[in-house]
């Protein structure tokens, strides 16, 4: 059975390189090594300056393995309930385990999904899918488990029909893990085994770990697609609001030239009732010139004639 107990020592200086921020590692790796060697374990030093830096999804899943480390030991115990259900052939149980494990990878990941980061840093779709694989590789097999509740993953894991693999598609090394869990991966596999188990029973094995890690590939699938639909909503609100402001800058110098000719038409009327009014002093000017050199009858008739005119004119 897998042995539970807390997440990651990481009082121990290797194991806490990987709880730190993912920039500082190589540093701090450096550091460590070249104390070992002051201190005259060249081995040791050795080991640790051969220690690579984790990739982004390796060090979320590090970071998983530390914070919901609970979560992640009853992944590793499910492994075990489910191999057992495989050994006894027990095909409800199985069925039952399997939804389990399901429910189990998909809510860790999604409560991931949900916040986005991780300690300040933004968690991709690529990293979430990944982790998925991880938890379902922990669960498929109690090498995995030990190396993932380790909290040390350089890589990533996925398990595939033949096994395990890292992010690179090499096979998985848990060396390291294994003495992190104060014991090794084939301990683990021999405290599983029956004896006498026969080929039978291996197979229905692999099977159960195939179906594990093509349910955690389906998990991925799902965050990435919601990934992606979040993706092409962010581009669709990015260029509407890029037209948006477009807009709203061509309103506003409309909006500037619609001002500037309500101006120019009031300064227009107000030059216009002005210009009326200095014509009607000069035809009453006019008038009453007409009307002092010809007579009251005359001077009248002209000036009505003219303001006839000049209201013809106006209309």
């Amino acid at each position: 059975m897998s042995r539970r107990g807390p997440g990651p020592d990481d009082t121990d200086p290797v194991s806490a390189l990987f709880a730190l921020p993912l920039e500082e590692f190589v540093a701090a790796r450096d550091a460590v090594a070249a104390r070992f060697a002051a201190d005259g374990d060249a081995d040791a030093a050795k080991s640790v300056k051969a220690l690579k830096k984790p990739t982004v999804a390796a060090w979320v899943a590090n970071r998983v393995a530390r914070t919901w480390a609970a979560e992640v030991a009853d992944l590793a115990a499910l492994g075990d309930r489910l191999r057992a259900a495989t050994r006894d052939r027990d095909r409800s149980r199985l069925r039952s385990l399997d939804q389990e494990r399901r429910d189990r990878v998909g809510a860790l990941v999604d409560e991931i999904a949900r916040t986005g980061e991780i300690d300040g840093r933004q968690v991709t779709a690529d990293s979430l899918r990944k982790l998925a694989e991880t938890l379902g590789a922990a669960v498929a097999d109690p090498g995995a488990a030990a190396a993932v509740r380790a909290g040390r993953l350089s890589r990533t894991l996925q398990h595939v029909g033949f096994g395990l693999v890292d992010e690179d598609g090499e096979p998985a090394d848990f060396e390291d893990a294994e003495d992190a869990e104060d014991g090794t991966a084939e301990d683990a596999a021999v405290e599983d085994a029956e004896p006498g188990e026969d080929e039978a029973g291996r197979e229905a094995s692999e099977e159960a770990r195939a179906r594990a890690a093509a349910q955690a590939e389906e998990r991925a699938a799902e965050v990435a697609a919601a990934q992606r639909a979040e993706d092409d909503a962010r581009t669709a609100v990015g260029e509407l609001e890029a037209e948006h402001e477009h807009l709203t800058a061509k309103v506003e110098r409309l909006s500037a030239k619609l001002a500037k000719a309500t101006d120019a038409r009031d300064r227009t009327a107000d030059e216009l009732a002005q210009a009326r009014h200095a014509l009607d002093r000069a035809v009453a000017a006019r008038e009453n010139a007409d009307g002092g050199g010809h007579g009251e009858g005359n001077g009248g008739g002209t000036g009505r004639d003219v303001r006839r005119g000049r209201t013809r004119n106006r209309n």
